[in-house]
């Protein structure tokens, strides 16, 4: 267990806009708060690339590995390609840890 430090005034504003009963609760919520904006960031993003594409993911490798999007090593389209990929993998991270915190309240 490790024991940190808060100062008072933080502790006060914790008191006054969080729910829980104790201090460790409420920083638990803010970190879950976090990790679930994290994660809807992610997704936002992702979507935002299905619209733009008009495609899921799955059908956007499909249509890149069969040519039907044009140049895969064009930079716009290498740039999304390799965003998508990125997003993929930091959704699992995202998701990881919030599976990992549930016991936290």
């Amino acid at each position: 267990m490790a024991v940190v430090e808060i100062k008072p005034q933080v502790q006060t504003i914790l008191s006054k806009t969080m729910v829980g009963e104790t201090i460790s609760e409420r920083i638990a919520r803010l970190l879950l708060g976090e990790l679930r904006r994290n994660l809807e960031e992610c997704e936002r993003e992702m979507l935002d690339l299905e619209v733009k594409y008009g495609l899921t993911h799955e059908q956007f490798r499909a249509q890149l590995e069969a040519g039907g999007l044009g140049d895969p090593f064009s930079y716009p389209l290498e740039q999304d390609t390799m965003r998508w990929e990125d997003l993929l993998t930091e959704k699992q991270h995202w998701l990881e840890l919030l599976r990992d915190a549930r016991g936290l309240l």
